[in-house]
């Protein structure tokens, strides 16, 4: 079975984030450094299609973090995250401007729990790893096994290359912010409580209610 590829759009808005925040010759030097100098002067583009594997994306992900730094990478990664689910409904307006109706007769409970449910199909169904949706009294948990976004900065942890003492999934932390924020008007708090890269099973996120 051939691998599982992310969307164009991703690495688009990726390497956006990098060329504006650390500069065109910051991105340059990454794409060499990841194995992907054939987009140096030739940017993906912002659709569906499909480019690079879901294991290519995390070893980006992660020369980024080890290129960049804790700090560096989690504003091309939580602007990233940001901007991509922005992009998705661009993508996709007429579903989104039904579904943004039909939310707005909803409480604001049901709200976010419906956001995450369909955050939670999206997720397994783009990278095909288990994504888990639970609802505690004061807030939703989104627990991630095999996490794309950190599988190989932990395994450059493990091997003793990366210095990683912050939980370093903020793409999906920005993600979720965003989709919630336009589902219902409001921002509410999200944070990633467990993250593999610091040898927890799971990367897991909390969302306030």
């Amino acid at each position: 079975m051939e691998e599982r590829r992310i969307p164009n759009l991703l690495l688009h808005v990726v390497f956006q984030q990098v060329s504006d925040l650390m500069g065109e010759k910051s991105l340059t030097m990454l794409l060499r450094q990841s194995g992907l100098s054939n987009y140096i002067d030739n940017p993906p583009p912002a659709d569906e299609s499909p480019s690079i594997t879901v294991q290519e994306y995390s070893s980006l992900l992660a020369q980024i973090y080890e290129l960049f730094g804790p700090r560096g990478s989690r504003a091309i990664f939580t602007q990233g995250g940001r901007k991509g689910g922005q992009e998705i409904r661009r993508l996709h307006p007429t579903r989104y401007n039904l579904a943004g109706a039909a939310l707005k007769l909803l409480p604001e409970n049901k709200r976010i729990e419906l956001i995450m449910q369909k955050v939670e199909e999206e997720g397994a169904e783009l990278y095909g790893n288990p994504h888990h949706l639970r609802e505690e009294d004061d807030a939703f948990y989104m627990e991630i096994h095999a996490c794309p976004y950190c599988a190989e900065i932990a395994h450059r942890a493990r091997e003793g290359g990366l210095d990683v003492s912050h939980p370093v999934c903020h793409i999906a932390t920005a993600v979720y912010q965003e989709m919630i924020e336009w589902g219902t008007g409001h921002s509410h708090p999200v944070k990633e409580t467990a993250c593999i890269a610091l040898g927890d099973p799971a990367c897991v996120f909390r969302v306030a209610k």
